[in-house]
């Protein structure tokens, strides 16, 4: 979002679906904070969150928790190689369905809009985002020392995810599906909703978060991105996410192509067999004899071969990883419980 640009907050007071007044905790003179007088019945911990108190650092930490997206920001200039660059490439929640795609809520903001088979990831809407007075406190560039408008949090990435949710409910059965999903608040009604989302809609790829330049993206390209590009932000270099939690998931997945290769593979060699063991006597064939017969016996011989080294491999690789993965869980309980043993030995 530019700088220089007067922020405004995206809805208006009376839209606002979360109307608690607050009570902020003020840190500094310099603070984004305006000293006014609040309501008696003013809360002093975030919307929907009792246990967060509204410091602004705290406020910041959660924020930060709850809507970076640090892994696709790593990756952003590599991402117009698995997706197109359009904010508004978000199908709506009845498209989703129609797809065959299953809402999957998700607390984990680089999983918001990432699509995998027959499931789509979406994160639930913070409450806080809700209220006006939050984002008129936290959410508004001030100027620093240097006169040069900053913010502790960019309201860009807020800007960008409330976008995405308008592209995801523009119809009243979208709204309905995103309440089945646990997405919105169950005491929002659609009229409401309609009021306070619509501003987000006309918001401009410049007016929100680079993550908000691309919508929804495929979950297989992004584990390819991420083996390429190998960001510092990835848990482990093989996966932007790990899919499935148990190897015979893997393994079941790479029976299918496996079994198609090894038939193919058999149809290959079982032709061989047949052009090498056909008799050479006389006629078409002795002439392919003269012509080199033998030395195509030797190539059909050395590639049998190498189809069986590979065989012997591939069940290698399919009884040793899953033995392996199991000797190493035991190695490290069994690690683990020595630890824990000379633990108590020495705090005895």
């Amino acid at each position: 979002m530019n700088a220089s640009t007067a922020f405004q907050v995206p809805f208006l007071p009376s839209h606002a679906l979360d109307k608690q007044q607050l009570k902020p905790i003020f840190e500094s003179e310099n603070s984004n904070i305006s000293h006014q007088p609040t309501d008696p019945k003013a809360i002093s911990y975030l919307p929907g969150e009792p246990s967060i108190d509204l410091e602004e650092s705290t406020v910041n930490d959660y924020l930060s928790r709850e809507l970076k997206t640090y892994l696709l920001d790593e990756l952003y200039g590599h991402l117009w190689l698995v997706g197109r660059r359009s904010g508004r490439s978000i199908d709506a929640l009845h498209t989703q369905r129609l797809k065959g795609r299953s809402v999957v809520p998700t607390e984990d903001p680089s999983l918001h809009l990432i699509w995998h088979r027959n499931q789509i990831y979406i994160k639930p809407i913070p409450v806080c985002l809700f209220n006006y007075r939050f984002w008129d406190i936290y959410l508004r560039p001030t100027k620093n020392n240097n006169h040069q408008t900053s913010s502790t949090f960019d309201p860009s990435i807020a800007m960008g995810f409330l976008r995405s949710y308008a592209f995801l409910t523009p119809h009243r059965l979208d709204f309905i599906l995103a309440k089945e999903s646990h997405l919105i608040p169950e005491d929002i009604d659609w009229i409401a909703w309609s009021r306070f989302i619509h501003k987000f809609r006309e918001l401009s790829d410049e007016q929100v978060a680079q993550r908000y330049h691309y919508g929804q993206l495929r979950l297989s390209r992004l584990n390819w991105a991420v083996r390429i590009v190998r960001p510092q932000h990835a848990n482990t270099l093989w996966f932007y996410h790990l899919p499935h939690w148990s190897i015979t998931s893997y393994l079941s997945q790479a029976s299918v192509p496996l079994l198609f290769i090894f038939a193919s593979v058999s149809v290959v060699l079982s032709a061989m067999q047949v052009v090498v063991s056909v008799p050479s006597d006389k006629g078409f064939l002795q002439r392919l004899e003269d012509a080199g017969l033998p030395q195509m016996k030797l190539t059909f011989w050395a590639f049998s071969i190498s189809i069986l080294l590979l065989s012997a491999l591939i069940w290698v690789l399919l009884l040793g990883v899953p033995l392996g993965a199991l000797a190493w869980q035991l190695s490290w309980g069994f690690r683990k419980r020595e630890r824990e043993k000379g633990d108590r030995l020495l705090s005895a």
